[in-house]
């Protein structure tokens, strides 16, 4: 189906927000990540923001578009595991609660804990629900709006107080020194002439140049969404990587080194023939 993906969170605003305007005829659907992951691995849509571990899972089905990306250097605000032990590294043997939102996030702490705290905690996939997760648990994994309103506001959680929190983009910048990517954009191989035809690369470019230069405007439109002054939704924007650069590729690849040691780059196709 000739359809376009996209997450509904604040991060994909500076496309999201303007598309409609530039594909007007093109169904969209938006959902979490694990939805729109599905659905451009099904078929169901055309082309979608996809995490950047399920792109690679499913790379010799679908074409990386080049210039388009969420990504982040340092402290992403965004993906952040809460924790009752003040040092990850306690965590070892412990009981983790892990977003049912993600795939990247989810697998991102995995390589954090073996590669970086040298720890083996227990998972248990739960519901996005800090509450719930932090009182059978002793540490969650929160993406996306929630993460994000969580880790502004830092409410105390039950009779055990307020838990410590730990930034995973600062946690991976750390470990290797590079930017981390979360999300791509990507396009079935088997409708990638459709796709051309329909217009759809650069209207996504087009909606992503206005979205990137009215970052005020979407940051005040999506704000009471989240309960969060506009400022803090506009520099959480203003933070990101959106672009795919070559620094972005370079910790993408190395988080699939650790993730994936059966993937390689050379299973990557670019949409466009001068990439591929």
């Amino acid at each position: 189906m000739l359809a376009v993906g996209t997450i509904d969170y604040l991060n994909t605003q500076p496309i999201e927000h303007y598309l409609d305007a530039f594909l007007p005829n093109i169904p969209r659907l938006r959902n979490t990540p694990t939805v729109i992951n599905e659905a451009l691995v099904k078929g169901q849509v055309a082309v979608a923001a996809i995490s950047s571990y399920e792109f690679a899972c499913h790379a010799q089905d679908l074409l990386l578009i080049p210039d388009f990306s969420i990504a982040t250097l340092g402290a992403v605000n965004s993906v952040l595991l809460f924790t009752w032990r003040a040092d990850p590294r306690e965590l070892d043997g412990a009981l983790v609660a892990l977003s049912d939102h993600s795939a990247t996030s989810v697998n991102l702490l995995r390589v954090l804990c073996e590669q970086h705290y040298h720890i083996c905690p227990e998972w248990r996939t739960m519901p996005q629900d800090l509450e719930t997760m932090l009182t059978t648990c002793e540490a969650a994994l929160l993406i996306g709006d929630q993460a994000l309103r969580e880790g502004v506001l830092r409410r105390h959680i039950g009779p055990r107080g307020l838990p410590y929190c730990f930034d995973l983009g600062d946690e991976w910048l750390k470990l290797t020194g590079l930017p981390f990517t979360f999300a791509v954009w990507a396009a079935r191989r088997d409708q990638a002439a459709a796709i051309e035809a329909a217009g759809i690369i650069p209207a996504l470019a087009a909606a992503k140049t206005q979205g990137l230069q009215n970052i005020a405007t979407l940051a005040a439109a999506y704000a009471p969404r989240l309960g969060l002054p506009a400022g803090v939704c506009a520099k959480y924007l203003r933070d990101l990587r959106h672009n795919l650069e070559e620094s972005d590729l370079q910790g993408l690849q190395t988080f699939l080194t650790y993730a994936l040691p059966a993937f390689t780059w050379q299973q990557v196709r670019y949409f466009g023939s001068q990439r591929e």
